[in-house]
């Protein structure tokens, strides 16, 4: 399947600001769950007003990842600094309103609670009415659904439900793991030109994505991650054809 819309604005926004020290830095992270390790020693940074691509094959450990830096999986080594700050012990609830959100694979919502419901749950400035309105401003479909629960949404306005929350409190770096998984290219293409506002707007953009060729587009920096390990870490122009295939594969880099 290809799509057509990436992260764009990258001229916009200016890139990354190499003057400032890092907004995500992971040092040395070793995960896992039940004593079967996942990660082992994973380095990387996120600058400011940057998007880095995080891609690898099923298993590499991606959304566990993402999980650590989130606070939602304690890892077992190593160390992760937001803006500065080590956050390593901080709860996720912390860490969210220090700026981090996390958009997590699979439909990141609550199904037996309305839309309404969803958006107030997740104003962590209590500025309900607010967030609403943003919220249906940016996909008017769900303006036409507060009422409803949100299990009863279609796959692809439960996306949208779940990727809208990451504008109600101007976070500061979002964590998105396969945004585009199982939808239709349209709605793919909404939700893409939603995540280039907020980046032009000033956020930060850790991605996982399926679709290889849309993430290197939107990257300023891409980093691939191999049975729990970076195995490259540089400029989307730079990654080499062999990291490419052999890590990433060729079927992998539609879209």
């Amino acid at each position: 399947m290809t799509v057509g819309v990436s992260v764009t604005g990258r001229e916009d926004r200016g890139g990354p600001r190499a003057d400032e020290p890092p907004l995500l830095e992971v040092r040395g992270i070793d995960a896992g769950y039940g004593g079967l390790g996942v990660l082992e020693d994973v380095s990387f940074t996120v600058p400011r007003n940057s998007v880095v691509a995080l891609l690898g094959p099923n298993g590499a450990g991606k959304t566990t990842l993402l999980r650590v830096i989130s606070g939602l999986l304690r890892p077992t080594g190593g160390h992760v600094l937001f803006d500065g700050e080590d956050i390593t012990a901080a709860r996720p609830h912390r860490r969210a309103r220090q700026g981090l959100c996390h958009i997590p694979e699979g439909r990141g919502v609550y199904p037996s609670l309305t839309v309404r419901e969803n958006l107030v749950l997740h104003t962590w400035k209590r500025q309900e009415r607010a967030a609403v309105e943003r919220a249906v401003e940016n996909f008017p479909v769900l303006g036409r659904k507060l009422n409803q629960r949100a299990g009863e949404l279609s796959g692809g306005q439960q996306q949208m439900l779940s990727v809208v929350r990451s504008y109600l409190d101007d976070p500061r770096l979002v964590l998105v793991d396969e945004v585009s998984m199982g939808l239709a290219p349209v709605v793919v293409d909404q939700i893409y030109e939603f995540l280039a506002r907020i980046i032009r707007e000033g956020a930060s953009l850790l991605l996982v994505e399926q679709y290889v060729n849309r993430a290197l587009a939107a990257a300023d920096r891409v980093c691939v991650l191999a049975k729990g390990r970076i195995a490259y870490d540089g400029e989307p122009t730079g990654i080499r054809e062999e990291i490419f295939e052999h890590y990433l594969g060729t079927a992998s880099a539609t879209g």
